[in-house]
């Protein structure tokens, strides 16, 4: 099966693949917004979602790590991971302190902070092009820049409002 959506919260995204699963289908690949399901037993398995500090090292050396964990590196884009493991085996939670939680979220918000400055940056080209140009093609673009601009600030709000409740 394949499904079309676009997330930028991985918390959400999270609970999405796992209604999915609990369905019975489950996650196989990760592709710009289109995800493949194959069928599962109802429930089979959890998923986590990550954003990598970088990606220096060998994809087959992490994937190797988390299998002898248990764990099954399903897809990858850019830094972010799409991980799974059956749902028999026990819970699926990288972060299970605080601190590795708060890091966690503050990585992604960095992430969303760089897209947003870029963002910014191109709203003001597109802003200032479609002023001179005076183009509707032009100005549609311009507000869907905005728009995602708006959207990775909300993003880091989020990640934002996550840290302070993690830290009380």
């Amino acid at each position: 099966m394949l499904k079309f959506r676009i997330y930028f919260d991985k918390d959400a995204e999270e609970v999405w693949l796992k209604e999915m699963s609990l369905k019975g289908w489950a996650f196989k690949k990760f592709l710009i917004g289109f995800y493949i399901f194959e069928e599962c037993e109802p429930g089979e398995y959890n998923y986590q979602i990550d954003l990598l500090d970088n990606w220096k090292g060998d994809k087959k050396d992490f994937a190797s790590f988390m299998e002898e964990s248990g764990v099954e590196v399903i897809s990858q884009w850019y830094r972010w991971i799409y991980i799974r493991k059956r749902a028999s085996e026990g819970p699926l939670e990288m972060y299970t302190d605080s601190e590795s939680k708060i890091a966690q979220y503050n990585r992604i918000k960095k992430f969303f902070r760089l897209g947003l400055l870029l963002e910014i940056v191109c709203f003001m080209i597109e802003i200032n092009a479609a002023i001179r140009t005076g183009s509707s093609l032009i100005w549609l673009l311009t507000v869907f820049i905005g728009i995602i601009a708006l959207t990775f600030l909300q993003m880091v709000w989020k990640c934002n409002w996550k840290i302070e409740q993690l830290k009380q």
